[in-house]
């Protein structure tokens, strides 16, 4: 839970673990907390332990983490043992933080503008400073409980604010900046983790993530409507281009190159590009051997999604279901073949996905109409969401076809049980 692993798989990895050390062990997972009963057959007791975490996502912990695991289900070493190396585990600082995590932050926001978003190559310059500023008031107001509550309101106003201030310029596209730069804040991986424990049949976590995922989304767009309000009431003047979802007013193709849309061939840069600073940004070591094949996974994938969106018009859902179960299949292979950690590497894959559920305007046309004064606006909203829920059924579908592809029989209750995996 404090590294991020994959929530519809705690519950198996806890009962296996109780079953290696001969513990009567049930369980129960809620989103940030684990129920966990210890039974006593003799004196027909129990005692019951609740274990509460923040979600967060390190991948180089994880993957530290559960290696640890593997060894003690395995008798390869002792609890004690496995106890103080999660303690050091617990204790050791992130791989990325201060300056360093905020330039990635700024580098995952311009590689992802042109890829996903329609930018030039001024306007992917443009996001790079307001991603950078996104993560340095998410490391700022981490401490702080207060303003942490409503930091996703705040910065996307802000973002938004400055956007349609650059905007104005009639230089640079306003949703292309405004999308690309709120990229890190998106509840894709929040919808993916509450439709894997539903397909999984915990109900009760799923429904609540996804629900808070729905909520959360209208947080967004209604934070960029708010920054996109205030421009106008200082400035008089309209946001240029708050409806012109493919920038077509501002990419002209009769003008400068740098103002153009970006050709398909960049993909062959941008692509690999977004996908290690979006390793990175999930604290994955710069080092560690598996940083290439998760980028080469997640290049695989984002190609299938992309020519399969070209067979597949306005089905986010098919073409997300394709490209997940390209990188499922790898990673699983993968972690099969090579005794690694499945989830490790596919999780830069899928995430790169997610955010296809918002493009094409997305919260912008929440935020529009918002600021318009349009009645049916929340309706707009809803059905956002929706769209992004429908990409993530999308890739649970994939992911699990994957897994039985690869593991066909579902291998032995020791390792079946333990499958980490998406």
């Amino acid at each position: 839970m404090m590294f991020g692993a994959p929530s519809h798989r705690l519950e198996a990895q806890i009962q296996n673990t109780g079953r290696v050390l001969d513990l009567q062990v049930s369980c129960m997972y809620l989103p940030g907390v684990m129920l966990i009963s210890f039974g006593d057959s003799e004196t027909h007791t129990s005692e019951t332990r609740f274990v509460k975490q923040a979600p967060s996502l390190d991948l180089g912990k994880l993957k530290v983490a559960h290696e640890i695991y593997w060894k003690v289900i395995h008798d390869e070493i002792s609890v004690v043992d496995a106890q103080e190396s999660l303690d050091e585990l617990m204790k050791k600082p992130p791989a990325y933080q201060g300056i360093i995590s905020v330039i990635i932050g700024g580098l995952c926001s311009s590689a992802i503008t042109p890829l996903a978003f329609r930018g030039s190559f001024v306007d992917a310059l443009s996001a790079f400073p307001l991603g950078c500023l996104l993560v340095w008031m998410q490391n700022v107001v981490s401490t702080n409980d207060l303003f942490s509550n409503v930091f996703e309101i705040l910065i996307a106003t802000l973002v938004s604010f400055l956007s349609a201030a650059l905007g104005s310029t009639t230089r640079l596209c306003y949703t292309a900046i405004a999308s690309g730069s709120v990229v890190l804040i998106l509840p894709g991986y929040i919808v993916l983790a509450g439709s894997l424990e539903i397909a999984s049949r915990n109900i009760t976590s799923g429904a609540v993530r996804l629900g808070y995922s729905i909520i959360y989304s209208l947080f967004l767009g209604f934070g960029l409507s708010i920054g996109a309000e205030i421009y106008h009431q200082i400035s008089g003047k309209p946001v240029l281009g708050a409806d012109d979802y493919f920038c077509a007013a501002t990419h002209r193709s009769d003008g400068p190159w740098w103002q153009r849309n970006v050709s398909e061939y960049w993909a062959f840069l941008l692509v690999p590009m977004y996908s290690l600073v979006l390793s990175l940004r999930n604290q994955q070591p710069v080092k560690a051997k598996e940083l290439p094949i998760m980028v080469l996974m997640s290049c695989a994938g984002w190609t299938v999604n992309h020519f399969a969106s070209k067979q597949f018009v306005n089905r986010n859902d098919i073409t997300s279901a394709f490209g997940s179960f390209v990188v499922g299949v790898l990673g699983n292979l993968y972690g099969r073949f090579f005794f690694g950690n499945a989830f490790v590497i596919m999780l830069t894959g899928i995430l790169f996905q997610l955010p296809s559920g918002l493009s094409n305007g997305g919260l912008l046309s929440f935020a529009s109409q918002t600021a318009s004064g349009d009645s049916a606006s929340y309706s707009t909203g809803f059905a956002v969401a929706e769209q992004l829920v429908s990409v993530a059924i999308g890739l649970t579908v994939g992911l699990f076809a994957s897994a039985v592809v690869v593991h066909p029989f579902g291998g032995s209750k020791r390792r079946g049980a333990g499958l980490f995996s998406l």
